[in-house]
Order: structure tokens, then C-alpha cells, then sequence
């Protein structure tokens, strides 16, 4: 389900180079030690379109078959960078889910899926001060960013509770 544009061997020194639409901590997960998992900051194609790039130096066939499956399984959502980049920008960020998930899920999976994928314990989304509200909002979630009540301070008493603090990417 996910978006491949194969790069123009021209413009590339790497064997196998491709722009794929998934969210680069998502590829990375996904392609594990296949290939090398890389940032698209370029402008042709956008980066806010297709914000992954995979490249590999020597790759097999079979590789590269294990590579197109995994990729074309995938399932694409709103990549991180661009959610946060509309909170911090309008402190909100909006989506129409049938872009991107499955037409046959039900709006709880689809829910539950976006609330699970999200980082909320990043602290551009969730600080002691405010956090972010996931709701629907007619036929789009609506990811917004809101102030909390008061100061909310985690105790840590033991090591599990030190891991789940740090379970998350610091950066998109």
C-alpha cells in the first residue's frame, strides 16, 4: 500500500535507490538490515510526500523482491514530521484517515491505530504543561494541542517505569 517512485540511475551513485511515502521510523522497522534507510529533505519528490528514502550499495535479487513485498504491504499514515509540524505550527493537525488506512476498517481500528502510532510521550507533543487531544471531527481526526489543568509530573520509583519513559524517537 505504500508509495515507491524508483530513483532515475543518473541521479544516484547507489544500486538500488528508491522514494517510498511511509514515515522513516516506520521503514526503518520495516526494511530492518535489508537496506540502508535514509531522510528525504530534497525537493524532487517533495519530502513532505515522500519523506523516506531506501538505498542499498550491492543488493541480490532476492533482496530486492523481499524489499518491494515488505514495502508494498506496508501501511502508510501521516508521517510524524508533518503531525508535529502542524501542531507546532497551528496547534492542530487534521487528516482524512481514507488516505490512508484501509476502506474496510472500522473507525475504532483506525483510531486506535493513529493513537497507537503517534509519540505522545515526545515532548512536542506532550509536555508537564500541555498535551494532545485525538478526537473525530466529523469524517477527519483531529490531532490538537491542549493545555492541561495542572502541571502533570510523573514519579519514577523503578527501572520499568524509567523504560516506558524513553520507549520513543526524540526526533522526526
Amino acid at each position: 500500500m505504500a508509495r515507491i517512485i524508483h530513483c532515475h540511475p543518473g541521479r544516484t551513485t547507489y544500486a538500488y535507490h528508491i522514494f517510498t511515502d511511509l514515515d522513516f521510523w516506520d521503514a526503518r522497522r520495516i526494511i530492518k538490515d535489508l537496506a540502508f534507510v535514509r531522510r528525504n529533505f530534497g525537493q524532487d519528490p517533495p519530502g513532505s510526500e515522500f519523506p523516506t528514502q531506501v538505498v542499498a550499495e550491492d543488493i541480490s535479487r532476492s533482496d530486492r523482491g523481499k524489499l518491494d513485498k515488505r514495502l508494498k504491504k506496508a501501511l502508510v499514515a501521516p508521517p510524524r514530521h508533518i503531525v508535529v509540524e502542524g501542531l507546532l505550527k497551528d496547534g492542530f493537525f487534521e487528516f482524512d484517515p481514507l488516505a490512508y488506512y484501509p476502506s474496510h476498517w472500522s473507525r475504532k481500528k483506525i483510531f486506535h491505530f493513529t493513537l497507537h502510532r503517534l509519540p505522545l510521550d515526545n515532548a512536542a507533543l506532550n509536555s508537564p504543561y500541555q498535551t494532545v487531544l485525538v478526537e473525530w471531527k466529523g469524517d477527519k481526526i483531529r490531532i490538537e494541542k491542549i493545555k492541561r489543568k495542572e502541571k502533570y509530573d510523573p514519579l519514577i520509583r523503578t527501572k520499568q517505569d524509567a523504560l516506558q519513559r524513553i520507549k520513543v524517537p526524540a526526533c522526526f
